[in-house]
């Protein structure tokens, strides 16, 4: 049996200097803690997620 998984959510917030960017916190039972991110848009068009526990 397959089917889709949720494990996290994400949030668009904006900087102080307008930029925006979307917070995600993923989480499961299977996880020793939740993984909090950042994802955003690098100056030359990339993506970064900058993430901890």
């Amino acid at each position: 049996m397959t089917g889709d998984i949720a494990f996290g959510a994400g949030w668009q917030k904006t900087i102080r200097v307008g930029r925006d960017y979307i917070s995600v916190k993923l989480d499961d039972p299977s996880f020793a803690a939740s993984v909090y991110a950042s994802l955003a848009e690098t100056d030359n068009g990339d993506y970064a997620l900058i993430w901890s526990r």
